[in-house]
């Protein structure tokens, strides 16, 4: 049933309804559906108002004073930890890729990736002369490539 108070009934519950809240209140006590709408509207503004989280307090003059603590000499060893951590770091990553690379040529290249990137290069010049190219320059490219296959085809049969 379409009363015509359900947009009333939400400026209502927001506060911006002028004038005519008595009105809308007397049709909230006699309208059952009106009524259970302005329900299903007080428990979800109730239900978001419980999960407002507060902002953390910033604690900047704390952090300060612990700053202006350390001595200069204390900030600068801090600093240089973390920097000999990282290089550290780096110096173990280097040495394990170095000890698990295959043995006669550089660190996970082989054979197949050399072939994979001449089929690669292929792909994208292809894509190139399909962009770039007029249509017949690609209508004759592809008839080219055609003809490749069917000579493979033949060297295989």
């Amino acid at each position: 049933m379409n009363c015509g108070y359900k947009e009333k009934t939400i400026l209502y519950f927001y506060g911006e309804l002028s004038g005519a809240a008595a009105e809308v209140e007397a049709h909230l006590a006699g309208c059952k559906e009106c009524a259970a709408d302005f329900a299903v509207l007080k428990n979800l503004s109730a239900g978001f108002s419980a999960f407002r989280s507060e902002a953390p307090a910033l604690r900047a003059f704390e952090l300060v004073q612990a700053a202006r603590g350390a001595s200069l000499a204390e900030r600068f060893m801090a600093g240089f930890r973390r920097l000999a951590l990282a290089g550290v770091v780096t110096a173990a990553f280097l040495l394990a890729f170095q000890t698990l690379a295959p043995k006669g040529g550089a660190a996970g290249w082989s054979e197949l990736d050399s072939r994979l990137d001449s089929v690669e290069c292929g792909i994208y010049s292809l894509q190139d002369d399909m962009v770039y190219a007029s249509s017949t320059d690609f209508d004759y490219g592809y008839a080219d490539i055609e003809n490749q296959k069917d000579r493979a085809a033949e060297k295989a049969a």
